[in-house]
């Protein structure tokens, strides 16, 4: 981990937070699902790392492959209740 902080600037830190913040993957989501959040985070930072520095080719990368953390949670919601008895 000490690598990644050598290669990652504060400022880039805070980019590549706000990238998360806007596509819905926030506190919220790390307390609901940790596993969601961690695989969004670890993309956008292997993203970062391989070359991708625009903050929204970030975004559309993460929206393509994981896309918004919201959408996530409606589905397992919707597609359960109807099991409720």
């Amino acid at each position: 981990m000490s690598s990644i902080e050598n290669n990652i600037s504060s400022v880039d830190f805070e980019m590549i937070r706000s990238v998360l913040d806007d596509a819905g993957y926030d506190a919220s989501v790390l307390v609901e699902d940790q596993c969601l959040f961690d695989t969004a985070a670890l993309l956008v930072t292997k993203l970062f790392l391989s070359g991708v520095d625009s903050r929204s080719a970030l975004a559309a990368k993460l929206e393509c492959q994981l896309g918004r953390a919201g959408t996530h949670r409606h589905r397992l919601s919707l597609s359960l209740w109807r099991y409720a008895i």
